[in-house]
């Protein structure tokens, strides 16, 4: 599947009100897509690692006349993954589609190069981010399929990206998690037998500019392809990577 599809539509709207859970608002770009897809119209559910942050950006979700309910767990715990989606299972009913923009800052070095990269910090990373990214999205398929119609789930990459002016500013860790997680999509979301289960994953770039030097790359906004990636009426298909621009979102105050 090509980065660009050819049947994505920018200009679509959701048809319905969508129940959608966003992880990881406590970061700037989870609180804009929490926000982008309140201001759609969906119903969603702002999680963060703490309830301090996810109740804060569900507060500015109801300022700006959107609907948010707050939700906190630890990801890379499966007890607490499992406690979270059963408590929307049995209050809400459960959802329709989730965006997992939820990344963990740190270890110490493990935004540095490879060569100044201790060990221990590179296992925990790696093993952290791979752990929330599977415990989140089995459990997501779980309650997605307990609903009887197509589900998406939804992975972002290339956070943190948008504070970064120059290739120089990368570090190998945080690229190279990026790189799995959109493999993990794309392994995922071709898996026989996922008919009601789409998986795709949204690159994210900066918006070209000569301050940034960035070359466009990408045909879409980012606030115009969320909504088609999780309406279950579109056909957009499973597996794919959609590479999708946005200013650097404001600061969560």
């Amino acid at each position: 599947m090509s980065i660009a599809e050819s049947s994505l539509h920018p200009l679509a709207l959701p048809t319905t009100s969508l129940r959608v859970l966003v992880t990881g608002v406590e970061q700037n770009e989870g609180a804009h897509v929490a926000r982008t897809l309140a201001a759609a119209g969906h119903h969603v559910f702002t999680h963060s690692f703490t309830l301090d942050a996810a109740e804060h950006l569900a507060g500015r979700v109801a300022d700006d006349d959107g609907i948010a309910h707050p939700v906190a767990a630890d990801l890379t715990l499966e007890s607490d993954v499992d406690n979270m989606f059963t408590h929307l299972e049995r209050r809400y009913g459960g959802i329709d589609a989730l965006v997992h923009t939820a990344w963990l800052p740190g270890p110490e070095t493990a935004c540095h190069s490879l060569s100044e990269i201790r060990p221990a910090d590179w296992g925990r990373f790696t093993y952290d981010h791979m752990a929330l990214l599977f415990h989140t999205t089995r459990r997501a398929a779980v309650s997605l399929h307990r609903t009887g119609s197509i589900g998406s789930i939804v992975t972002v990459t290339g956070l943190d990206t948008l504070r970064r002016i120059t290739d120089t500013d990368r570090g190998p860790a945080r690229d190279s998690m990026d790189g799995a997680i959109e493999s993990f999509a794309l392994a995922a979301g071709r898996e026989p037998g996922s008919n009601f289960l789409r998986i795709n994953n949204i690159r994210l770039v900066p918006t070209p500019t000569p301050e940034t030097s960035v070359t466009a790359a990408a045909p879409v906004r980012l606030e115009a392809v969320l909504p088609e990636l999780i309406d279950p009426t579109s056909d957009i298909g499973s597996g794919g990577i959609f590479t999708a621009y946005t200013s650097f979102p404001a600061p969560v105050r």
